[in-house]
């Protein structure tokens, strides 16, 4: 009879609970379209932009970048001949994201639902994710699958099932599906998510020596089976979106077909003749004077500009694959030559992100380097009934653009974030879940500070998500060594 009054007695709480939730998920709707009411006008970034508007056209795929998002696009905004619906559905995608994440701070971490929602709130306010919702661009969409694919590793970690696992592998090929940077990370997680899992069990089963031999070895074959199931899945699907993509470009199987050229511009400024596997690609190294190659800001240009390094290179090389793997050899070389001279690449990519000026300064670039040539003008009012003067570069900011970089100081809490992760590591009851957020924190950062040509702050929008849970860990962690707050919801 107790049992069921303490039950009845607990049901108005749940109910009114489950009211509270659905009152929130109005709130960041209504706020999703109150900022698209208040900014409706949809921005390029030239030339990502142009390409995912090209596979939408016409079917054509970038060699240098993921496209699954160039499909959305005709899914949604071609046959509309508009690309309104497109920046609706990345509104909604993105209140989605903050409603995630609530979830999250709720269920996985058990934050009171007061503090879930305002963590959720100030996501949904989060300049680093606003400002893409009007952009044609991967940003948003791949947001919410990376804090989906969270979102289950966190509930794997607790529960220890590989239907967990399996959802997680399957968001994160969507996830480089859409936005190929989050490889790396995805990668590692598919190997530390089951033996992050197991760590626990088997300390405390050595722990405890009565029985610990046979328990132990239970665990131990138990971890196995789930790592070895963690990483083929990761396998097959990966080595399905390799087919695919081969199947598409009538190549090799690969998850991108320029990454060569890319590395080559990345680290331009360490290479030397000797390191390249070509005797053409040698002697424009030797010449890289003539277009500055030592030079930490011409990478960009390295890249793409013309009389640079790669531009030079195909000139010589026509064959766009063989010009990548020879270029992706040389690259490769050097780091194996000296790799310490790539981590000071890297800390020198990070140390011009505390150069207010230039952070300001590429801020703006971040918005937009580029206008739109007649052409691509044209094809715009035609295919999307979009009216424009064309001008990105002068032009004057929007609301969302302003509050975008009017936001640098959260950059520099964003940069400091690890050792807020290191923070929530030594304080948290909830070890595993810290450290999988302090581990990702260190792979995007670095993956940003190693693999960008310059201090970007649109880089650095996953890195904002982690450290937003990570803050709800560490507020956790406070309220424990106060007082035990609500208990989490219970999540399946």
């Amino acid at each position: 009879m107790k049992t069921q009054a303490g039950t009845l007695k607990s049901l108005p709480a749940v109910t009114n609970e489950a009211s509270q939730w659905w009152f929130f998920c109005l709130l960041i709707v209504v706020l999703k379209i109150f900022l698209f009411a208040l900014d409706p006008l949809p921005k390029m970034f030239m030339g990502d932009s142009a390409c995912y508007i090209s596979t939408a056209l016409d079917g054509w795929l970038p060699d240098d970048r993921s496209y699954f998002y160039g499909y959305v696009i005709r899914w949604v905004a071609l046959w509309t001949e508009s690309l309104t619906p497109l920046l609706l559905l990345q509104s909604f995608v993105s209140a989605l994201t903050a409603l995630l994440l609530a979830h999250t701070c709720r269920t996985i971490f058990g934050l009171s639902a007061r503090s879930s929602y305002i963590i959720g709130f100030i996501c949904a306010l989060d300049p680093f994710q606003l400002v893409w919702e009007r952009y044609v661009m991967t940003e948003t969409i791949s947001l919410f699958f990376y804090v989906a694919g969270l979102y289950f590793s966190f509930l794997y970690l607790k529960h220890r099932r590989i239907r967990h696992l399996a959802i997680v592998q399957g968001f994160w090929v969507l996830l480089i599906g859409f936005r190929m940077s989050y490889l790396l990370v995805v990668q590692v997680s598919a190997v530390l998510l089951p033996i992050m899992a197991f760590c626990p069990l088997l300390l405390a089963t050595w722990r405890n020596r009565r029985g610990a031999q046979a328990r132990g070895f239970h665990t131990v074959k138990l971890a196995f089976v789930h790592l070895l199931t963690s990483i083929a899945m990761m396998l097959l699907l990966h080595g399905a979106y390799r087919q695919a993509n081969g199947l598409f470009f009538g190549r090799e199987p690969a998850y991108l077909y320029a990454t060569g050229l890319h590395l080559l511009a990345f680290w331009a400024p360490i290479l030397v003749p000797a390191d390249a596997s070509d005797e053409r690609l040698a002697r424009i190294i030797e010449q890289g004077d003539e277009f500055d190659i030592k030079e930490l800001t011409a990478r960009n240009n390295q890249r793409f500009a013309p009389d640079y390094l790669v531009d030079r290179w195909q000139e010589v090389e026509p064959d766009g694959p063989r010009a990548s793997q020879i270029a992706k050899e040389t690259a490769l070389r050097a780091l194996r030559r000296n790799p310490l001279q790539v981590l000071h690449l890297a800390a020198r990519t990070f140390a011009q992100y505390w150069n207010l000026k230039d952070l300001r300064h590429y801020a703006r670039i971040d918005l937009g380097h580029n206008d739109l040539t007649l052409e691509q003008n044209s094809m715009l009012a035609e295919s999307f009934h979009l009216a424009t003067d064309g001008r990105i570069i002068g032009a004057p900011p929007t609301v969302l653009q302003r509050y975008f970089l009017l936001s640098w100081p959260y950059c520099y809490f964003l940069l400091l974030s690890p050792i807020l992760g290191v923070s929530a590591l030594y304080l948290a009851r909830e070890k595993q879940l810290a450290l999988l957020l302090l581990l990702h924190l260190v792979i995007i950062l670095a993956v940003t500070f190693t693999f960008a040509v310059a201090p970007s702050l649109r880089y650095l929008q996953p890195a904002s998500v982690l450290t937003l849970l990570t803050v709800a860990l560490c507020f956790r962690a406070f309220l424990n060594s106060r007082s035990p707050e609500e208990p989490a919801l219970s999540s399946s």
